[in-house]
């Protein structure tokens, strides 16, 4: 649902432009706003206690983002930061009940879009308990090339999508690359072949 569709108060819409690696909000703060994507890729971070950061969640083009919070009228768990440069829409809003009177068609998408985004967490929490860090990073390596193709993933990324370590990242791509699955002509992950990723992923199970 895109945001000129919603007619909302001017007032309460603020532009904003956001550089690569810029953190839009930060784990802790409260939350007042939901935030529209109109270009670039954003990622949701969270950080562990000993320090390590996982992508927990990617925003591309058209979507809204920060707004679970909001719903509970608390502070953000993670981090939201640009992966690229990044043009949003920041909605400014006191609560959920302001933006039930202002725009129940955006109320009704987003509780739609937590409904879904839960679904998907029950299923990396599944893969999670299920797979080994080899199997997550094929996966993660399928997600990310599916939903982003032109992005320049790195290991660490793959490896903070995924919850495995890059060693285990790098030896994983090392093995794609023999098979002529990854690009080995390169040190960065360039994906070659989908079609062979996927069943390559197949035949672990």
């Amino acid at each position: 649902m895109e945001i000129s569709e919603l007619k909302l108060p001017i007032d309460l819409i603020e532009p904003i432009d956001v550089v690569k690696k810029q953190v839009i909000y930060q784990s802790g703060q409260k939350s007042h706003d939901i935030y529209y994507l109109e270009s670039g890729l954003v990622g949701l971070y969270q950080t562990s206690e000993v320090g390590n950061e996982r992508l927990l969640r990617l925003y591309g083009t058209g979507s809204y983002f920060g707004y679970r919070t909001l719903f509970a009228n608390g502070y953000y768990p993670s981090s939201a930061k640009a992966m690229l440069g990044s043009r949003l829409k920041r909605i400014k809003l006191r609560s959920i009940e302001e933006l039930s009177t202002i725009s129940p068609k955006l109320l009704n998408h987003l509780a739609q879009e937590v409904c879904t985004e839960l679904g998907e967490a029950e299923h990396k929490i599944m893969q999670f308990n299920t797979f080994n860090s080899r199997i997550r990073v094929l996966d993660a390596l399928d997600v990310l090339f599916n939903l982003y193709p032109d992005y320049p993933w790195t290991y660490r990324e793959v490896g903070e999508f995924s919850g495995t370590d890059i060693t285990t990242v790098l030896r994983t791509c090392k093995q794609l690359k023999s098979m002529n699955i990854l690009d080995k002509s390169t040190r960065k992950i360039s994906l070659l072949d989908m079609d062979a990723l996927i069943k390559y992923r197949a035949k672990q199970l």
